[in-house]
């Protein structure tokens, strides 16, 4: 099979990587399946067209139906329960109450094609008249009917997505069978709560759901929540469900496309190592104590303690320095772990053959996604996954590392012990070893996340220059099976890069050499225009030689004059120079570098010079120095805060700490 450029496009890691870890399941809609949990709808009345549900109009029926409006009948078989549906949607009790007086078998009747009452106030949010008309009705009407197209809500599957407890609450209290009864996504109530991220809803419904409707037949609910609790961070459900069921974890569901381990891998930010912290956030992580919390509901004397005068003045001083927020965060981390040390105790009772659908996959995922805290973690448990992880290209972890340029993962490497030197002379099938795969493009995602095409060409050297140092040397000249060396692949795939690159540096570098020609021009003719005059008694000696504003200026003058010339050869330097790969990884951004700093000490003396000059000539007029300052700085500030981003980049990117963790240590 030919290479090429998009080579991590190959047909075995796009077999692996095709579907996202974050798809969880199909649409699983029970027909029928419930028992005596639906009820069938009611004849459709018989001015109705028997396939009106459905959208279904014949050529006689349309005739029919264009013959009624035309002598002015109602085809509208919801037109009597018009009154009730503006009354629940308006939140008008009264008007409800007068309605089902007069109509009280309309309680639990469609008031259009996709409601009953019940449905229609509790998607309105309206407790009152829910409230009503639970009182009217038997536990048996609030259970939901199924209307010909299938298509159908529970009442509290409707209150799941907007988290409304007070109808929650009722609903329960009136049946709670309604907690065992799937929407028409195939989802119970609490799965649907997690999905819409009604944190206190979901941990509600959980509490209330029974184990049995999670656990029983194939764990598909059960299997369902797991998934969706770990993606949005509700690891005090995944936690409780992994201890009632461990096998959930590493099992698939023949309808879920994905298993919870998957989701743990893929999800970096669950865990310490995915997140940035800045100084006075690491500070606060490292000083607070947290305690896991556990899934019992509230009580209202908590509730309470929080509407106080003291509780209120301390939630917002939490919340205000960032305590409240880098609280939860390691609340979090710590769950993610609690629960990847469990997954990983429960992985080492699997066979090779269910650990390699399962975990290994996992593994890749891990890899993928940059999540070291996984890897590590699974690996220091069972070392035999350092090896086994295969995907139908023979790529190992840490090929797949250099492939998708995940530099942390890569920077495991560091802390492992002479096992390294096996897994760097690994190959695929082939024939690519870890500095072959060095030479290819990294991902369009890892590339846009480094700013112009001369720094995405200096962190592809970074990357090739690295795996070159640390591979054996026998890589150097290892062809594969399309007989090329690493250095042919790399110059071949990355020329196009190369050239963008030299267009940005020129056309920068033409850009910056022009005003600072203009500078020059400037300062250069202003050293000779002498503010004030000169003694012509004197030879020519300047009136103002001894003020401290006339020798500011003249320094500043000369400052600004030097700098400009000297920018103007390091840009030059830039525009003549030859371009090659190993030029884009010090010489020429370190050139930019100088020539934008040095650039920008030219305009400051030139302002600063400039205001100098007038306050020499206006010394008796005080009042000008002020607003004269303010102008001067807003120039000079103006360039820091549009060229400092790219010019701090390209100083830490060229002389920082580097994107690889030499003195990682890990795996003790």
């Amino acid at each position: 099979m030919a290479m090429g450029s998009n080579y991590l496009d190959s047909a075995g890691l796009k077999e692996t990587f095709r579907r996202s870890p974050f798809k969880f399941a199909n649409t699983k809609v029970p027909q029928g399946g419930l028992g005596d949990s639906f009820t069938p709808i009611k004849e459709a009345p018989e001015d109705e067209a028997p396939n009106d549900h459905l959208n279904i109009q014949t050529p006689f029926i349309e005739s029919a139906l264009s013959a009624s409006r035309l002598h002015g009948k109602n085809t509208n078989v919801y037109y009597d329960y018009i009154q009730l549906s503006q009354g629940i949607s308006q939140g008008r009790v009264e008007a409800v109450k007068d309605f089902l007086n007069q109509r009280p078998d309309a309680v639990d009747e469609w008031i259009n094609f996709y409601e009953t009452p019940l449905l229609k106030a509790c998607a309105c949010g309206k407790p009152e008249i829910v409230k009503e008309l639970l009182r009217r009705m038997t536990p048996e009407q609030m259970l939901p009917k199924m209307s010909q197209n299938a298509s159908y809500h529970t009442p509290l599957t409707v209150v799941a997505v907007s988290g409304n407890m007070e109808i929650a609450e009722v609903l329960i209290a009136k049946n709670p069978k309604l907690l065992e009864i799937p929407g028409n996504n195939g989802q119970i109530p609490v799965v649907v709560a997690v999905e819409n991220t009604q944190m206190e809803m979901a941990r509600y419904l959980y509490t209330r759901t029974p184990v049995q409707v999670l656990l029983d037949e194939d764990g598909y609910h059960g299997s369902l929540l797991f998934l969706n609790a770990i993606f949005y961070k509700m690891l005090d459900i995944a936690l409780d469900l992994f201890s009632m069921c461990r096998r959930l974890a590493v099992t698939k569901h023949l309808q879920i496309e994905s298993i919870p381990i998957i989701v743990l891998a893929s999800k970096p930010d669950l865990f310490p190592g995915g997140c940035y912290l800045g100084p006075l956030e690491r500070f606060i992580y490292s000083w607070l104590e947290v305690k896991l919390p556990t899934l019992p509901e509230a009580s209202r004397s908590s509730k309470d303690q929080h509407n106080t005068l003291m509780g209120k003045l301390h939630k917002l001083f939490t919340k205000w320095t960032g305590i409240d927020e880098v609280y939860r965060m390691k609340v979090m981390h710590l769950q993610a772990k609690k629960l990847l040390l469990g997954i990983s105790e429960e992985t080492l009772a699997m066979g090779l053959n269910e650990r390699s659908e399962t975990v290994d996959e996992a593994l890749l995922f891990a890899v993928r996604f940059g999540n070291v805290d996984f890897l590590v973690e699974m690996i220091k448990n069972n070392s035999e996954l350092l090896w086994s992880t295969r995907t139908s290209s023979s790529s190992t972890l840490f090929l797949l590392a250099v492939e998708f340029r995940q530099e942390k993962v890569f920077s495991l490497l560091y802390g492992l012990d002479d096992r390294k030197h096996l897994l760097l002379a690994d190959k695929d099938c082939y024939g690519n070893g870890v500095l072959h795969l060095a030479g290819y493009p990294s991902p369009p995602s890892k590339l846009s996340n480094v700013v112009g095409a001369t720094l995405q060409m200096q962190r592809e050297l970074q990357w090739f220059k690295e795996v070159e140092r640390i591979a054996p040397e026998i890589e150097k000249e290892r062809v594969n099976t399309e007989e090329q060396t690493p250095s042919e692949i790399f110059t071949k795939e990355h020329e196009a890069l190369r050239k963008e690159a030299e267009k940005w540096m020129k056309d920068t570098a033409m850009s910056c050499s022009l005003v600072a020609a203009l500078i020059v021009t400037v300062t250069f003719a202003a050293v000779f225009t002498v503010p004030g005059g000169t003694d012509d008694n004197k030879k020519g000696i300047p009136f103002h030689l001894k003020d401290r504003q006339f020798v500011t200026f003249v320094v500043s003058d000369l400052v600004s004059c030097f700098a400009s010339c000297t920018s103007v050869l390091i840009f030059l330097g830039i525009l003549t120079a030859r371009y090659s790969f190993d030029d884009f990884l010090v010489s020429l951004p370190t050139k930019m570098i100088a020539g934008l700093s040095i650039l920008f000490v030219s305009i400051a003396a030139m302002l600063i010079a400039f205001s100098s000059a007038l306050f020499t000539m206006f010394d008796d007029e005080k009042w000008i120095v002020p607003p004269t300052i303010l102008l001067a700085c807003y120039p000079a500030l103006l360039f820091v805060l549009l060229q400092y981003p790219l010019l701090k980049e390209m100083i830490f990117s060229t002389y920082g700490k580097g994107i690889f963790d030499r003195n990682m240590k890990c795996w003790s």
